[in-house]
């Protein structure tokens, strides 16, 4: 049985609508790609049309036949436009600094990617923008990832006047190795770092403090309040149980983590219930909880002074060994070097 998650009508027809116009200079008409999907050109005459994950991803891996470019998700990202991410774009183009324009994006995520959270980590001097997946992806998750880093990044660069290569203080992070297309965009990007812990934007104080060219404080509220109205209207409590359950899933005030029973009874719903909706999902709650300790544990090791004994106390492990252990299982190398790495790379 195909899990909900990916039937749900979330993704907005905006980005198939850049696709085909990549593909028409390609001279691959639409034609060639809306073979086999019926009913997406009456989708595509609304505005407001949204399709389903399962039409989006058929859609790229056509559209990544019929070019036979793998670096299609660069060329994608670095088309996006702001306004693509409607009302949400609108807000981020008028904010008064690129900080409040990632915290919009952060708010308003599921908006325009139902599939995907933001989470912002602030360190020192910087702040660390990380996507993650709340589904798995099984096929074309690089094509994914960096359309959108690319997208945020492209939109970002807009907000100020520039070129994406030109965004000083910034960095693309990539968890997989170098691919061969990287070489033939490397110009028209910031620095990109690859087999990195987790997907997501480095950005350092100054560029947060950038102000955008069509900073309008007024404008941005009004803007706003549609933000919210949008997002009222997406929320659904079985779609967005796993965002749910992950906001609840942080480390207490002595360290630990809560568990499945008292998650669900914070959600108003039986433990059972709860596995049944995560279920639906494609996910559960053990899945989750190790998700976020990896995701913590990155964080802490990266940006805090905490040491590996404290961090391990803080998730929740009574014996560093133990969290040892696990760091290395998911990541390959030690809490200690990890951190090393990362605050020397």
């Amino acid at each position: 049985m195909t899990p909900a998650y990916l039937t749900r009508p979330t993704v907005s027809i905006a980005y198939l609508q850049l696709m085909l116009e990549i593909l028409a200079e390609r001279q691959i008409d639409s034609a060639q790609l809306l073979a086999g999907q019926p009913g997406m050109r009456a989708l595509l005459a609304q505005p407001e049309g949204r399709m389903s994950a399962m039409q989006w991803t058929r859609l790229v891996i056509r559209a990544l036949e019929l070019t036979g470019d793998p670096g299609l998700g660069y060329e994608y990202g670095l088309r996006m436009r702001p306004t693509a991410h409607g009302v949400v774009g609108y807000a981020s183009m008028t904010c008064v600094s690129l900080r409040q324009s990632l915290e919009i994006s952060v708010r308003y995520a599921r908006i325009r990617q139902a599939h995907f959270a933001l989470q912002l980590h602030d360190g020192a001097d910087h702040c660390l923008l990380e996507l993650r997946e709340k589904y798995p992806i099984p096929v074309q998750r690089s094509f994914f990832i960096e359309n959108i880093l690319l997208g945020l990044v492209r939109a970002h660069a807009v907000l100020v006047g520039r070129e994406p290569e030109q965004l000083e203080g910034l960095e693309i992070w990539f968890d997989w190795p170098e691919p061969p297309w990287h070489a033939a965009w490397a110009s028209r990007l910031p620095p990109v770092k690859f087999s990195q812990p987790v997907n997501g934007v480095r950005l350092s104080a100054h560029c947060l403090a950038m102000r955008p060219v069509l900073a309008d404080p007024h404008a941005s509220q009004q803007a706003l309040a549609l933000c919210e109205r949008e997002l009222a209207l997406a929320a659904d409590s079985e779609a967005d149980i796993t965002t749910r359950v992950r906001a609840l899933l942080v480390p207490g005030r002595h360290g630990g983590y809560p568990q499945l029973d008292e998650v669900a009874a914070r959600l108003a719903m039986s433990g059972r219930t709860l596995k049944r909706h995560l279920q639906t999902a494609g996910t559960s709650f053990l899945l989750m909880l190790e998700e976020a300790r990896r995701r913590e544990a990155h964080a802490l090791l990266a940006h805090s002074e905490l040491s590996v004994q404290q961090v391990a106390a803080r998730l929740g492990y009574l014996n560093p060994a133990n969290f040892s252990r696990a760091f290395t299982a998911w990541t390959g190398e030690s809490p200690s070097a990890y951190r090393n790495r990362v605050r020397t790379g």
